[in-house]
Order: structure tokens, then sequence, then C-alpha cells
């Protein structure tokens, strides 16, 4: 399968911070076997990861989902970007920050100088790039994800913003566009902080299918 290294935008694990340059991604993935369910990358999208196929059973309109490419672990990398459980079958990932379109860093309160609209945005790319963490570890095959378990959504806002679930919807929908309606949406909790590194922060918990013997 194709792939293309590059640089990008990264952060890390619990209070992510834009670092002041890109670092190379190549973070340790999972050793599975090869798998046809899931076809290479057209081409290289234009966020510099692969392009996805939204998912068959999508309840929104069909659409390509560039992905930026899959992040290493900063600072003194004492944390990985997602962790397999081969006893439970579950996938963990580390918080991964939402960013601009550009894969820039986001950083604003929602409610003062962040809109919930562009909170929104964020949160669909906090989305993408767990997808590219996900493609990287499971080696370009998202068709192991068996279902995702819990997605949990920080938003940086006001104390007088209420509107968290609506910021996080952007990741939900990301989620439910690459994997489908009923694989795509587990449990979910959203709430809202003083102090976070980001405007949007999200983690997920996923089932992996096994490998096999």
């Amino acid at each position: 399968m194709h792939r293309r290294k590059t640089d990008s935008f990264v952060t890390t694990a619990t209070s992510e911070t834009t670092p002041p340059g890109r670092i190379k991604s190549n973070p340790p993935r999972l050793s599975i076997t090869t798998s046809t369910a899931a076809p290479p990358p057209s081409s290289i999208s234009t966020r510099g990861g692969v392009i996805l196929q939204s998912h068959p059973s999508s309840p929104f309109p069909p659409t390509e989902l560039h992905l930026p490419p899959a992040d290493d672990p900063v600072g003194l990398q004492l944390y990985r970007k997602a962790v397999y459980c081969p006893s439970s079958h579950t996938l963990r990932t580390s918080g991964h920050v939402g960013t601009r379109d550009d894969n820039s860093g986001a950083d604003g309160i929602v409610g003062r100088c962040v809109s919930p609209e562009e909170a929104r945005v964020h949160a669909r790319n906090a989305g993408l790039r767990l997808l590219a963490t996900l493609h990287h570890f499971l080696d370009g095959d998202l068709s192991r994800v068996e279902q995702v378990l819990h997605l949990r959504g920080m938003v940086k806002a006001d104390l007088e913003f209420r509107g968290m679930a609506g910021v996080v919807d952007g990741c939900s929908e990301v989620l439910v566009e690459a994997l489908g309606r009923e694989v795509g949406v587990g449990t979910r909790e959203c709430f809202g902080v003083g102090s976070l590194g980001a405007t949007v922060f999200c983690s997920l918990v996923l089932r992996v299918r096994p490998l096999e013997e």
C-alpha cells in the first residue's frame, strides 16, 4: 500500500500544545495480517495524508475524507498515540486536539473569541486526526473497527457557554461518515474546561476485530 510520510501539526496527550515546528510522523503500529477489505488510497489528500471514501451506511451525503498524516508523540514522548489491548480487543487513543483546515493549531475560548460554528470545524478536524491515527495503526484497514465504544470531547469555553454537545458533534459526524451509522456511534461525554491547549480535545475507545491466528 502506497504511503507518504510528511510533516504535520502535532500535540501532547493530555493538555496538548502547538509546537513551534512540525515533526515527521512515524508512530508505532500494530502488526496485523494483510486485508483487502480497505482499498489503498487513490492519492494524497489535500491535508497530506490519505483520502477515505465515506461509508455506504453514512446518513450524510457521500464525500471524500481528506486525512492529515498520523502524528508522532511530542515533548518527552512518554506516551503513545494509541494502545491496543489484545485481551479485550480494544484500541484506546490519546487525546487529539482540533485544528484549522490547514492543520495549524486552533486555540481559543468558545463563546468569546471562537464561535460555536468555528469550534465545530475544529472538532471535525480532531476527528480526522483520530481517523489518521486509526488508519495508521490498523495498516489502512478501518474495516477492523467493530464499534466506537466511547468518544470524549472537551471544549475550552466561556463559563456561560452551554453548547459543548453541538461542538463535539463535529467529531461525531466525521466518525459516522468514515465508519458508518452503527459502528461510528458509541457512548459520548462532552464537557467544558477553563484551561486547555486548544479549542477542542477528543479521544476514542474502540473495539477492534482480533487478528487472525
